[in-house]
């Protein structure tokens, strides 16, 4: 099991070969053909590998050892890196030394942050993944950039703010991007390895991040931040399956979903006045879907936006986790059946019929909280920028004809619309209003709603629309109204209507 040591003068060492090497993301990509590019997508890196040991230079050298998990010889090492040393390497231990073979004890990925106030070229160390070991992993496994990660990167708004928590850090990537917006980023984690990880990554990154070691907010006891950003470990997991060497990064560790619970929860006494919370979590479904989150929201006293993005049945959900663990490598086939059918049983138990699967986003207001829950079954993830101002709107705003007669709205400039016909027909049977923003939502409209979308272009009030269509077609306001409110709200959330400010 490889133990990072923080050792800053070889650090720089290191981080100077890297930069002389170029070893940055643009030029990792550059050595692959699209062929190989593709299957390391797949995490099948054989067509990469015999790319890499083909090409010549210290890139291709660092591109074998730190990414492709290749072997190189102690001289080629040395080249590539001159400054660090292979020994130098061997004590910060990134990699093993056998025989006058050099292999990488860890993964270092390069990563390209992208903001919209710069760009950074970052380095990314984790636990070798089991595509690249063809082992499981193990218990205090160190996940580097995963797909929740990505997706959580993608959802928090970047707002400048004077203080983040990362609750839950792993790697310590999110704490990362949250430097580029706050000016101080707290890190924490149950998992000490993780952390030795987290510390690597600042200190080869030169990053200042504060680093505590401990369980969900204990760490942070007292104390309040304007962002909280979390993707915690929410796999719902059975207590009869823990003993058998479940990682640390995914499992909650508590019955059913209640760590999602108390990171929800907790939340209230750790968030300034208009702080804000990004989540991605599980919650277990036994009557509607939102009963779970709602409730949570609701003793919480917090403002709150839940997505759900995807259902699963139970044994689906546990097939996607038992896959994720490695299982079938780790397990004999009868291991793997019972394991499979110890955790249907947990969920038969409190009589779990699905989970859900989505973000929370949260915020500590001043007045009578607003909770809204939806499902939003798309395949395009959000960007922070429509999830900051979506945030604001639910939050801050009500749609009703008595709030929003004088609102001002503007329709955004990706928004469509789709009709679709009978064979012959005059009038459409369907209208859809489609977005390339947002998450891509389709929404049908009714007739009203689609003729208001239409005339919404930043000059007239929706109370103003309103009237005119009922001037045009004689139809009568009180039922214009009723329809064009209606769905005026779930517009403005999905983002194909934007409130003009003044």
């Amino acid at each position: 099991m490889p133990v990072l040591l923080l050792e800053p003068d070889l650090i720089r060492r290191l981080r100077k070969d890297l930069v002389a090497a170029r070893f940055f993301v643009d030029d990792v990509n550059a050595l692959f053909c699209e062929v190989a590019a593709n299957a390391l997508l797949r995490n099948e890196r054989v067509p990469a590998l015999l790319t890499a040991r083909g090409g010549q230079g210290d890139l291709s050298v660092l591109t074998r050892l730190f990414v492709l998990w290749d072997e190189v010889s102690a001289p080629e090492a040395a080249r590539a890196l001159p400054t660090v040393g292979v020994d130098g390497l061997v004590r910060l231990g990134l990699v093993e030394e056998r025989e006058g073979k050099v292999r990488g004890l860890v993964q270092l990925q390069p990563h390209e942050a992208v903001t919209s106030q710069a760009e950074f070229n970052w380095w990314i160390a984790s636990d070798l993944g089991e595509g690249l070991t063809g082992m499981a992993p193990r218990r205090d496994h160190v996940l580097g950039i995963g797909g929740a990660t990505r997706t959580l990167l993608q959802l928090t708004p970047r707002d400048r703010v004077d203080s983040v928590l990362d609750l839950g850090t792993g790697c310590g990537v999110l704490a990362m991007y949250a430097t580029t917006h706050a000016n101080r980023v707290v890190a924490t984690d149950l998992s000490g390895r993780a952390l030795d990880f987290a510390r690597f990554n600042f200190a080869l990154n030169e990053l200042d991040i504060e680093t505590r070691e401990g369980s969900l907010y204990d760490p942070v006891e007292g104390e309040q931040f304007d962002l909280i950003m979390s993707n915690p470990p929410f796999v719902i997991t059975p207590d009869s399956l823990r003993g058998a060497g479940l990682v640390e990064y995914r499992d909650g560790g508590r019955t059913g979903d209640d760590l999602m619970k108390e990171v929800v929860m907790g939340a209230a006494d750790h968030l300034k006045s208009d702080g804000r919370a990004l989540l991605l979590g599980n919650w277990e479904i036994s009557e509607q879907w939102d009963y779970h989150p709602r409730a949570w929201l609701e003793a919480a006293g917090l403002n709150g936006w839940v997505v759900q993005r995807e259902q699963l049945d139970p044994a689906q959900y546990v097939e996607m986790w038992m896959r994720d663990n490695g299982a079938r490598l780790a397990m004999s086939p009868a291991e793997y059946e019972e394991a499979f059918a110890l955790w249907i049983a947990d969920f038969e138990r409190r009589g779990v019929q699905a989970v859900g699967l989505g973000m929370v986003a949260l915020e500590r207001g001043s007045q009578t909280p607003s909770i809204v829950c939806e499902q939003v079954v798309t395949s395009q993830s959000a960007s922070g920028d429509y999830i900051g101002s979506a945030m604001r709107e639910i939050f801050r705003f009500e749609i009703t004809p008595e709030t929003s007669e004088d609102a001002v709205f503007v329709r955004e400039s990706d928004v469509r619309e789709e009709r679709h016909y009978e064979p012959g027909a005059t009038d459409p049977q369907v209208i859809v209003a489609t977005q390339g923003g947002g998450f891509g939502r389709r929404i049908q409209l009714n007739s009203w709603m689609a003729a208001a979308l239409g005339a919404c272009d930043g000059e007239l009030a929706i109370g103003q629309i309103i009237s005119a269509l009922h001037v045009l077609t004689d139809e009568d306001r009180d039922v214009i109204s009723k329809h064009v409110y209606s769905q005026l709200g779930l517009l403005v959330r999905a983002g194909m209507l934007k409130r003009v400010t003044a």
